[in-house]
């Protein structure tokens, strides 16, 4: 699902989405979840999937996306009382603009915590951070390096979520352990 960006290189910057899920991560996925895979083709995976998001981010980055542009055109159509163009009225238009998760870093050291709320009533919100750990909901964890994270849904089974991306986590570190 689809991931924001932030294209600081231009002026004023804007955000653009990384659709993640590609046929790379969703092998790595199936990869993972097989009882036969090997460590060395989880490894493989799960680099094949890694260098294909940063092909994805390189090119968010450079403005080679379309979430935001075709986001505008509509925007822009119905502040001008145009009519709509048919793709926007079109059934794979409609399901490629839900968002099912929302995500953003929180990677500055001038806040204590922080979080990211979902953008729709499916939607997970995800705000996470990597490196120094500031210990905002867990001050033992202070100092640490580390992952954090924090999930908000409406009303949906958050704790569940929770649940994978943590034991999503242990699975890749078991990998990355291995190398």
């Amino acid at each position: 699902k689809p991931l924001s960006l932030n294209q600081s290189a231009y002026k004023h910057g804007r955000t653009e989405t990384i659709r993640s899920c590609t046929p790379e991560s969703h092998e790595m996925c199936a990869i993972f979840e097989s009882a036969s895979a090997s460590q060395a083709e989880k490894d493989e995976a799960l680099r094949k999937a890694v260098k294909n998001h940063g092909n994805l981010t390189k090119n968010a980055l450079m403005g080679k996306g379309w979430d935001r542009i075709m986001f505008a055109m509509k925007a822009e159509a119905k502040r001008s009382g145009m009519k709509l163009p048919a793709i926007y009225e079109d059934v794979s238009y409609a399901r490629l603009s839900e968002i099912i998760l929302s995500t953003s870093t929180l990677t500055s050291p001038n806040i204590d915590g922080g979080g990211f709320g979902p953008v729709g009533e499916k939607c997970y919100g995800i705000g996470y951070t990597t490196g120094r750990l500031r210990g905002a909901l867990n001050s033992s964890l202070e100092g640490l390096d580390g992952f954090g994270t924090s999930v908000m849904s409406y009303k949906r089974n958050t704790q569940g979520f929770v649940d994978c991306i943590e034991a999503s986590i242990k699975d890749i570190m078991k990998v990355i352990e291995k190398k």
